[in-house]
């Protein structure tokens, strides 16, 4: 039988820095990695949301002899709002903000930063790609019967496109 000294009870220090250095190691891989998959999530969450709206606009067109709206930022807009059969509001975007209509994001972010707007709970409805989640409506031909959608996403600190639809 051992008897044991007073103090030989524990971990080395050379041990407790060897668990360290690996715990160190197995985080400096796998937090990268959990990002970049949070941003495809969220990206995919995107590309959910053009397809709701293109839906939408699908549905008007059929219903009116295949003329597309001119806008989706007008205040009459038959397509998005309260009073509208088909879609009620915009998605909320992956990163949880909600698109407000009847806004010009390229002149609201002039004077701001994303993170500003994030930290809002406001995202406006772009006509240019610079707020993650955001989606994006152009209406192209004088017959408004074609049109161009984009949504953004995120890729590391960059916004990115994640969906373009063009149908002609």
């Amino acid at each position: 039988m051992q008897i044991k000294k007073k103090g030989q009870e524990g971990f080395t220090l050379i041990e407790l820095l060897v668990v360290v250095v690996i715990i160190g190691i197995l985080s400096s891989v796998a937090v990268p990695n959990f990002m970049g998959a949070q941003d495809k999530a969220k990206n995919s969450g995107v590309q959910s949301n053009g397809h709701t709206v293109q839906m939408a606009l699908e549905q008007f067109a059929v219903d009116n002899a295949g003329i597309y709206p001119a806008s989706l930022n007008e205040a009459t807009n038959p397509v998005v709002g309260a009073a509208s059969t088909y879609l009620t509001a915009y998605p909320k975007t992956p990163w949880n903000t909600q698109q407000a209509a009847k806004i010009d994001i390229a002149a609201a972010h002039a004077a701001k930063a994303i993170n500003e707007v994030i930290a809002a709970g406001k995202m406006e409805v772009p006509t240019a790609m610079t707020s993650y989640g955001a989606l994006s409506y152009t209406m192209s031909g004088t017959a408004q019967e074609k049109y161009d959608m984009v949504g953004s996403g995120k890729k590391g600190g960059d916004a990115i496109v994640v969906f373009k639809i063009k149908n002609y």
